[in-house]
């Protein structure tokens, strides 16, 4: 049987065990939380049980609430304090779905901004800004234990344009942007302020790497090949589906048309729709500008050639153990998030962590860490760019 196929079927299982397990967790936290009132007071109960609330003016852990309402009184100075100021919920709008969102997380689901804010009932914006404030908080409390491997190694799931994408340039371009601002001299580029040779050598310590790899720009059919990425070949693809083959064999060292394709492969247009995205998926394939198509061995564009030779030399540099669990995380986020972005990439990484950790991810542990990480604001989130090496934990 087609392994595609497999690996198709086994996500869509994937995904529908994990509608599943939302919607139920969904039922049972509606029932336990019915309003943003029973939400506010738990917030408020869970912090003085850390013994996180303490009032701001005079330090006093002993205060009234009223239920439901945000401001507290402290009962030695009598000084008003609100409940969320200062805090991982400063100026949150809608407790309810902050709350949800974590007590979902701390339970091992996997939340994606896509499918929550039609859970919650909210906006889009305001589910992507809750997914990554709180993979924000996760990967935060990545400590020594968590491996560096590089970012390069997850390309396969790089399909979703970000702001530091060239312009007119596929995802993966923003890959060989970073590198070549580390490669400036005295550039510090944008690997979190970390110098480039400072996170090649901490990863070669950890998990076994080579230093940042040294692949020739100009990189020809000889050097895809020492690279492992036959030009002949679909990469990581040997067996295609009948559909697939034919449309692989007549793109060969060519750029079609989609109404090209449609006539040549005599497949409906909307099937011929559907294989194209997930062979460009797949990384068989890529889009150009006006519907037309190349193979990803044929495309002469330098930067793609040469991400691709990078990923096959990466996955090839790192033990067994790092590569099986870099192989989990990568069916983990296509089957829970599809397309994401290179610029985020570590907070997915994180999100993985959160799901498969459920010893360290308890019920209560995940709030507990965002009470003592503080506010997260919008614009950390915007000039975030996940670095060069990123972090990964079993």
């Amino acid at each position: 049987m087609n392994p595609d196929l497999i690996l198709r079927e086994s996500h869509e299982k994937l995904q529908l065990s994990s509608e599943s397990l939302l919607s139920t967790l969904w039922q049972r936290f509606n029932t336990e939380f019915p309003t943003a009132e029973d939400c506010l007071d738990e917030l408020c109960k869970r912090a003085s049980d850390d013994g996180i609330l303490k009032c701001r003016h005079c330090g006093s852990a002993e205060f009234s609430k009223g239920s439901g309402c945000r401001l507290i009184i402290c009962r030695d100075c009598r000084k008003p304090t609100w409940l969320t100021a200062g805090t991982f919920f400063h100026h949150v709008r809608l407790p309810r779905a902050w709350l949800g969102a974590i007590w979902l997380m701390e339970r091992g689901a996997s939340i994606s901004a896509c499918r929550f804010h039609k859970l919650a009932g909210i906006a889009y914006s305001t589910a992507w800004s809750i997914f990554h404030k709180l993979s924000t908080v996760i990967k935060d409390a990545m400590g020594v234990s968590a491996k560096e491997v590089p970012s390069s190694l997850f390309g396969s799931l790089v399909c979703r344009r970000s702001r530091e994408t060239p312009a007119r340039a596929h995802p993966l371009a923003e890959q060989d942007e970073i590198e070549s601002s580390n490669r400036n001299p005295g550039g510090r580029g944008l690997c979190s302020g970390v110098e480039l040779h400072t996170w090649t050598q901490t990863a070669s310590v950890d998990v076994g790497l080579q230093p940042a790899f040294a692949i020739d720009p100009q990189v020809d059919s000889a050097g895809m090949r020492a690279a492992g990425l036959p030009p002949s070949q679909p990469p990581d693809c040997p067996d295609l589906s009948p559909q697939e083959k034919k449309i692989y064999e007549l793109m060969a060292a060519q750029e079609l048309h989609f109404d090209v394709l449609c006539a040549g492969t005599g497949l409906p247009a909307g099937e011929l729709s559907s294989l194209l995205i997930i062979m460009e998926l797949g990384g068989l394939i890529r889009r150009r500008a006006g519907d037309r198509y190349v193979r990803s061995v044929d495309d002469c564009t330098t930067q793609h050639r040469r991400i691709g030779a990078q990923l096959d030399a990466g996955r090839d540099a790192i033990p067994p153990e790092a590569k099986a669990l870099v192989e989990r995380i990568i069916n983990f986020v296509r089957g829970h998030y599809q397309a994401i972005s290179r610029k985020y990439l570590q907070n997915y990484l994180a999100a993985y962590w959160c799901h498969a950790d459920r010893r360290r991810w308890c019920p209560g542990a995940l709030l507990k860490a965002c009470f003592r990480f503080g506010p997260v604001r919008s614009c950390d989130i915007g000039r975030y760019v996940s670095p060069l090496l990123v972090k990964i934990a079993p």
